[in-house]
């Protein structure tokens, strides 16, 4: 597997590589763990980590869902107001290096010649890797889109060489890659992943919740997720368009998702520590202070121009109020007046969100209709196809989406990019990137809009929406301030190279 030498490898903020045969080995040896975890409980392990935290409250649930407005908070109000902390990163960026090293372990294990036997017991060693590969794709596009430049390494061909350094070298620190550079390997990674994928046989014999080990089904999901990637930058890099020409010219090389069952989803389970994120952000850490936002249900209830009309999906994404209405929470209100109105006069999200084993989805077929819908200027069917499927996956009868459908304007760039926001609830990850790089929907509240009307102590009150520190969505979040602290140098690096770390510095996509 040739390495990419214009791009270093990173497992957490600051690493030291060792080399196995180095000095270091023994007192790094566990008596109480096993020396080598077989590939089912590590691909188990790692789509479940990946998962909880892209969709943790650090990440999503706290942050982009509030960007995007489809959440708003009714006591810590700072968070919609884009107040972010450094430190506040530490964790996720943490987290998701170790999922990388873990999803790098799978292939080692699938490629070394004194484990790939042992490894097949578990499915296609080819096959494993590819789908290591996918996940690593993902979870780097989510790292890249949160930060801009980001350390990254990936791994191509069918012939590993894992040259991560020696001890006796010394402390490796790691650099950063330019996105641009990272984007155009994102597509080399998913293609050579999807050209790797052996449909007759099984990617994961146990341990994938994700498809089972569908090697089709992860074929499916890379290609698809080439179109997201390549949708993004493809006005930037001319690889990207190239790549959607071909995925659609070749359609039995290159499958993308056909309906709703081929959606990449990962169902989470009622025993600890194994439920949903919003679950344990709200439920389990008695939480009641996520709402759905009065944007939002506005939106839900056709009370803006673009869609005059009630969505069906408003029952699914809404719970009513204590009197059986649907009301949002006020957004973007400072903590102050958010405390003068009653968390239970407001709707918080659907019934389904709270549940302990929900799936969380990676990517749908709505989404790929929707992508397909602008890549085609705007094509009215794949825009129709796109709120259908969204629609049915939550249950909504033929009937009310037909008649939805009926009185649905046509497709346009407003209409199309507003409905795929709305096809995204609570994939936060995506929907943040998407309003960065599009704009819509364009009736988000922005600085300076009335958020609140109402009376204190005897007196009328107006309150606009007032952000702490920037005047707009944020671009990216800061760098994590362990990265500032332990490395120190290639951080610097970074900033000069991307620009300020700032939360209104825009990564090289939106620029």
């Amino acid at each position: 597997m040739k390495r990419n030498n214009s791009l270093n490898w990173i497992v957490s903020g600051l690493l030291v590589f060792l080399a196995s045969c180095s000095d270091f080995e023994a007192i790094n040896k566990n008596p109480n763990s096993p020396e080598k975890v077989p590939t089912q409980s590590l691909i188990a392990y790692v789509e479940r980590s990946i998962v909880d935290e892209i969709r943790s409250t650090n990440l999503s649930i706290g942050r982009s869902d509030l960007y995007v407005q489809w959440l708003a908070n009714n006591t810590y109000t700072d968070a919609d107001r884009y107040y972010w902390i450094s430190s506040n990163g530490n964790d996720s960026w943490k987290n998701l290096y170790l999922a990388q090293s873990n999803l790098d372990e799978i292939i080692r294990l699938n490629v070394d010649e004194a484990t790939k036997a042992q490894a097949a017991q578990n499915g296609d060693n080819n096959n494993q890797i590819a789908v290591a590969r996918i996940l690593k794709v993902f979870t780097y596009q989510v790292m890249t889109d949160t930060w801009g430049d980001i350390p990254y390494s990936s791994f191509g061909g069918s012939n590993a060489t894992f040259d991560a350094g020696k001890a006796d070298q010394g402390v490796i620190y790691a650099q950063y890659a330019k996105q641009e550079l990272i984007y155009a390997d994102l597509l080399k990674e998913l293609k050579e992943a999807s050209d790797q994928l052996n449909t007759g046989s099984s990617a994961f014999a146990s341990g994938d919740a994700i498809y089972k080990g569908n090697a089709l089904k992860w074929k499916k999901f890379a290609n698809s997720l080439s179109l997201r990637i390549a949708n993004r930058v493809r006005s930037k890099l001319n690889e990207a368009d190239n790549r959607i020409k071909e995925i659609l010219a070749n359609p039995a090389q290159y499958p993308i998702f056909e309906s709703n069952d081929d959606n990449a989803l990962l169902a989470f389970e009622t025993n600890a520590p194994n439920q949903a994120p919003f679950y344990k952000a709200t439920t389990l850490a008695n939480r009641n202070d996520y709402a759905v936002s009065n944007v939002f249900v506005d939106f839900l209830q056709g009370k803006k121009a673009v869609f005059p009309v009630q969505d069906p999906r408003l029952s699914v994404y809404a719970q009513p109020n204590s009197k059986g209405n649907y009301v949002g929470q006020y957004y973007g209100m400072d903590m102050f007046t958010a405390s003068l109105v009653s968390p239970d006069s407001v709707s918080k999200p659907g019934a389904a969100f709270y549940k302990s084993d929900y799936k969380e989805v990676l990517m749908e077929y709505a989404e790929v209709q929707f992508i397909l819908s602008e890549y085609k200027n705007w094509d009215q069917q794949h825009y129709l196809n796109g709120i259908r499927a969204s629609m049915q996956k939550w249950g909504i009868s033929n009937t009310a989406v037909d008649s939805y459908l009926q009185s649905a304007p046509p497709a346009s760039q407003e209409t199309v990019l507003t409905q795929k926001w709305v096809a995204l609830f609570m994939q936060g990850n995506e929907g943040w990137a998407e309003y960065r790089r599009t704009g819509y929907p364009n009736f988000l509240i922005k600085a300076g809009d009335i958020v609140w009307k109402g009376t204190v102590n005897g007196q009328p009150v107006t309150k606009t929406f007032e952000p702490i520190g920037i005047s707009s969505v944020p671009s990216r979040l800061l760098y994590p301030n362990n990265e500032v602290q332990l490395n120190s140098a290639q951080y610097q690096k970074a900033v000069a190279q991307q620009g300020g770390d700032q939360l209104d510095t825009k990564v090289w996509w939106n620029k």
